[in-house]
């Protein structure tokens, strides 16, 4: 009998991206600040639903925090192609480690309302967006061509992996100890990332300095818009992910906290322990994404994982148990956080070096989409229940 070849579960591709040092310490430090991230999105989130109860409010802070990426998105890209990507990362998580720190503060002294932790949000999502920016411009430099996809998509994974543990560390805090002390832990993790940032040793190349060279921001904006459109890049496919951002992403920060706490009766710890389970979903995506040798239609998997978010928001809205709300948590945020990936990859692989930031303003501005979820997602909430608004969503993805 003829032997049958056993295939690896992943390619050597996989985790190539590892080989490179300063990979490893941005990976690394992207890890860190996702921690800080994971505890914010659960922490926040519980202390809006204590001060107000409000749904609509509670979308307002994931709104507050999302606005940065349509409002500064074309600005931002200009800042990232005009200075060292490593000074932005840096910039960006002190600026999110001042965002936690006052709210810390603010708790200390009992003094935190609703429109202190809604104005922090929205500093805090302009520390991610120039985040997200400068990591992702990092990836061609630190990495070569033919590693590129493995370094984007096990970069997506230095977010999502942690956020198993970060939402377990969030459940847990939350059970034994009071909200003050994870914005404290925020503070440190965010501080942590910066001084890791400082270590990427990068081989960017300088920016020219004579003024010739330099052109304005709007000349800048105006070539990034020039490059999209020549290049042409499917409108479908950005059309998806709005839909992704708008009627899927919104359920964890908006919906979740409600139905954990007023439709299941559950003790709020479990807000972050649901979020881990949503943490281990996209964290094997990611892995899965980056074994993957090609992607033959990027639109047809995108559509893909929109049906089954849709499906994953039916199956927690009339789930029986927890047990089933954890299952289809698994899938939905799997869903939402390998949603960017796919363009991403195209965008990294067909933008000129000194277009990158603004070929990934494209993404950052659908992202920006959310602030728009966010608000429809309380809104709903507030009239038709955490049930009924997850059933509304669930039909607008599938219906799309």
């Amino acid at each position: 009998m003829a032997s049958v070849e056993e295939r690896p579960l992943f390619s050597p591709e996989t985790f190539s991206a590892f080989s490179y040092r300063d990979f490893r310490v941005l990976w690394t430090a992207t890890f860190v600040r996702s921690a800080a991230l994971a505890l914010e999105l659960v922490a926040r989130a519980v202390l809006i639903v204590e001060l107000t109860g409000s749904a609509v409010l509670l979308g307002a802070v994931l709104a507050a925090w999302m606005a940065p990426n349509l409002l500064l998105s074309p600005f931002a890209g200009v800042i990232v192609d005009r200075y060292p990507y490593r000074r932005v990362l840096i910039g960006s998580f002190l600026a999110n480690a001042v965002a936690s720190g006052v709210l810390f503060v603010l708790l200390i002294v009992d003094q935190a309302q609703s429109w202190q932790v809604i104005a922090l949000s929205a500093l805090s999502g302009i520390g991610f967006v120039f985040f997200n920016l400068a990591r992702r411009a990092l990836l061609p430099v630190i990495v070569e061509s033919a590693h590129l996809r493995s370094a984007t998509a096990l970069s997506q994974t230095g977010q999502t992996s942690v956020k198993i543990g970060g939402a377990l560390l969030a459940g847990l805090l939350l059970s034994i100890a009071d909200l003050t002390w994870m914005f404290g832990l925020m503070t440190a993790f965010s501080l942590l990332a910066a001084l890791l940032g400082g270590m990427i040793q990068t081989r960017q190349h300088p920016k020219p300095d004579g003024k010739e060279e330099v052109r304005s921001i709007i000349g800048q904006i105006t070539a990034g818009a020039r490059w999209a459109i020549d290049t042409r890049w499917p409108i479908a496919v950005l059309v998806i992910s709005a839909m992704s951002y708008m009627f899927l992403q919104p359920y964890e920060a908006v919906l979740m906290p409600l139905v954990v706490i007023d439709e299941l009766g559950q003790h709020r710890s479990w807000v972050g322990y649901l979020a881990a389970v949503g943490g281990l979903g996209a964290t094997l995506g990611a892995v899965w994404l980056a074994s993957l040798k090609e992607i033959r239609s990027p639109n047809l998997l995108m559509v893909g994982l929109i049906a089954t978010g849709g499906a994953s928001l039916i199956g927690i809205a009339l789930a029986p148990h927890l047990a089933v709300v954890a299952v289809c948590v698994f899938f939905a945020t799997a869903c939402v956080y390998n949603m960017a990936t796919v363009p991403n990859l195209a965008l990294l692989a067909h933008a000129p070096e000194e277009m990158r930031g603004q070929a990934l303003t494209l993404m950052n501005l659908v992202q920006g989409t959310i602030l728009i979820g966010a608000l429809i997602a309380g809104a709903l909430v507030e009239s038709l229940g955490p049930q009924g608004g997850l059933l509304t969503m669930a039909a607008c993805l599938l219906g799309a």
